[in-house]
Protein backbone atom coordinates (compact mmCIF):
# COMPACT_ATOMS: atom_id res chain seq x y z
CA UNK A 1 0.00 0.00 0.00
CA UNK A 2 1.46 3.31 -0.98
CA UNK A 3 0.03 6.90 1.43
CA UNK A 4 -0.66 9.66 -1.23
CA UNK A 5 -0.82 13.59 -0.77
CA UNK A 6 -1.96 15.29 -4.12
CA UNK A 7 -1.13 18.72 -4.47
CA UNK A 8 -2.54 21.64 -6.75
CA UNK A 9 0.08 24.09 -8.22
CA UNK A 10 -0.94 27.53 -9.54
CA UNK A 11 1.94 28.79 -11.94
CA UNK A 12 1.32 32.32 -13.23
CA UNK A 13 2.17 32.64 -16.93
CA UNK A 14 3.16 36.06 -18.76
CA UNK A 15 2.03 35.98 -22.56
CA UNK A 16 4.90 34.13 -24.86
CA UNK A 17 5.37 32.49 -21.69
CA UNK A 18 5.92 27.92 -21.75
CA UNK A 19 4.94 25.93 -19.17
CA UNK A 20 7.86 24.49 -16.92
CA UNK A 21 8.54 20.74 -16.96
CA UNK A 22 10.66 19.99 -14.01
CA UNK A 23 10.60 21.42 -10.22
CA UNK A 24 13.53 23.07 -10.63
CA UNK A 25 11.98 25.47 -14.25
CA UNK A 26 9.07 25.60 -11.66
CA UNK A 27 10.91 27.43 -8.63
CA UNK A 28 12.11 30.11 -11.48
CA UNK A 29 8.59 31.54 -11.92
CA UNK A 30 5.50 32.55 -9.96
CA UNK A 31 3.67 30.09 -8.42
CA UNK A 32 1.71 28.70 -5.42
CA UNK A 33 1.23 25.04 -4.01
CA UNK A 34 -1.80 23.99 -2.19
CA UNK A 35 -2.38 21.00 -0.11
CA UNK A 36 -5.69 19.55 1.36
CA UNK A 37 -4.77 17.63 4.23
CA UNK A 38 -8.49 15.64 3.47
CA UNK A 39 -7.45 14.31 0.24
CA UNK A 40 -5.07 12.01 1.67
CA UNK A 41 -5.56 9.02 0.58
CA UNK A 42 -3.96 5.06 0.26
CA UNK A 43 -3.73 3.43 -2.91
CA UNK A 44 -4.21 -1.17 -2.53
CA UNK A 45 -1.83 -2.47 -4.31
CA UNK A 46 -2.68 -6.32 -3.48
CA UNK A 47 -5.86 -7.51 -1.80
CA UNK A 48 -5.25 -9.71 0.68
CA UNK A 49 -9.18 -11.24 1.07
CA UNK A 50 -9.97 -13.30 -2.35
CA UNK A 51 -13.46 -12.66 -2.09
CA UNK A 52 -12.46 -8.70 -2.39
CA UNK A 53 -10.05 -9.38 -5.19
CA UNK A 54 -12.87 -11.52 -7.28
CA UNK A 55 -15.36 -8.32 -6.70
CA UNK A 56 -12.91 -6.05 -7.98
CA UNK A 57 -12.43 -8.23 -11.02
CA UNK A 58 -16.11 -8.70 -11.63
CA UNK A 59 -16.88 -5.02 -11.56
CA UNK A 60 -14.28 -4.05 -13.88
CA UNK A 61 -14.78 -3.65 -17.74
CA UNK A 62 -11.35 -4.13 -18.29
CA UNK A 63 -10.70 -6.82 -16.21
CA UNK A 64 -11.69 -9.59 -19.34
CA UNK A 65 -8.78 -12.04 -18.85
CA UNK A 66 -9.13 -12.04 -15.67
CA UNK A 67 -12.45 -13.69 -15.90
CA UNK A 68 -11.46 -16.41 -18.17
CA UNK A 69 -12.85 -19.34 -16.76
CA UNK A 70 -9.83 -21.52 -16.65
CA UNK A 71 -8.42 -19.36 -14.09
CA UNK A 72 -10.95 -20.08 -11.70
CA UNK A 73 -10.15 -22.35 -8.79
CA UNK A 74 -13.10 -23.89 -6.80
CA UNK A 75 -13.26 -21.32 -4.30
CA UNK A 76 -14.36 -18.70 -6.99
CA UNK A 77 -16.92 -20.91 -8.85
Amino acid sequence: MHRYQPRIHLVRLGPGQNISTTPKELQEVDHKTYVFPETIFTAVTAYQNQLITKLKIDSNPFAKGFRDSSRLTDFDR
